[in-house]
């Protein structure tokens, strides 16, 4: 049989889905420290490492060396019994990348791949989908809508390309004071930069706006939370010389600075819109 989920791609079911077994154990004979894969792209969300056999163990530790990926649309998929770990907490991964090697760790009497899938937390059949796609749904894009203020506030915008205001939140030459977004899915943390003091606390969503009214700032810094596989990617412009800087990512950008602007230089315009980490 044909699997996504180790590296040479032909394996045995030692051990198939049952009530008692809510898993396929996976197996090759005289095979050791073959290398397991991704079986779609995702993020690691359980990485447990430095187990070594121990059977009749429950609970976590019967996993032995494991991972657990979150594939977005409610699935996850769990590789347990590992010899190594080669992934970490909250990376990202692509299908077929690399993330351990079969081992025998944890609950474990030889040497194998044990496989969970998970739909909203409950274990389902994976021998339906050792050689196929989960049914992961097709998720509606996810906007922010966002709106500056200059003298008073104006009209929001939805995404950097809003065709109705220019494709920017601000007005230009006209130094930007405060700032409010908020996305249509997940948490949006985000503060400013007073001009000439320094960094205001976060606000979270449209609960609040980063800046003081009337304060002129030079610099903006935000996050998307809360949503695996999205981020926020954002950029500002000068006031005085009418120049966009260039885009950041998140709170890293490829400066090193972590956020969008020049201190001591006001901005009058700011751009945003959600994407997704593969973008």
């Amino acid at each position: 049989m044909a699997s996504r989920v180790l590296q040479k791609g032909v394996n045995k079911i030692t051990q198939a889905f049952s009530k008692s077994h809510a898993a396929v154990d996976l197996g090759r004979p005289h095979i050791t420290g073959e290398p397991v894969i991704a079986h779609s792209a995702g993020r690691v969300v359980f990485c447990q490492t430095g187990q070594k056999n121990k059977k009749g163990s429950t609970g976590n530790a019967s996993y032995g060396n494991c991972v657990k990926i979150d594939h977005g649309g409610g699935y996850e998929t769990l590789y347990a019994h590992l010899s190594a770990v080669s992934v970490k907490l909250g990376q990202t991964v692509a299908q077929g990348q690399t993330i351990g090697n079969m081992g025998n760790t944890g609950n474990s009497y030889g040497i194998h791949l044990h496989f969970e899938v998970r739909k909203r937390g409950v274990r389902i059949d994976p021998t339906l989908y050792l050689e196929k796609d989960l049914p992961i749904p097709i998720e509606a894009p996810i906007h922010v809508s966002y709106r500056v203020y200059c003298g008073k506030w104006l009209p929001p915008v939805v995404d950097y390309n809003d065709k109705d205001s220019s494709g920017y939140a601000g007005m230009q030459k006209r130094k930007m004071t405060a700032l409010q977004a908020v996305p249509t899915k997940g948490t949006l943390r985000y503060r400013a930069h007073l001009l000439g003091k320094g960094w205001l606390p976060w606000v979270v969503n449209d609960k609040d706006f980063a800046g003081i009214r009337g304060k002129a700032i030079d610099a903006v810094q935000m996050e998307l939370t809360e949503l695996a596989g999205y981020q926020v990617r954002y950029r500002v412009s000068a006031a005085k010389t009418n120049k966009w800087y260039g885009w950041c990512v998140g709170k890293t950008d490829k400066t090193g600075d972590g956020y969008a602007g020049v201190f001591g230089q006001a901005i009058d315009r700011v751009q945003m819109e959600i994407i997704t980490k593969e973008s």
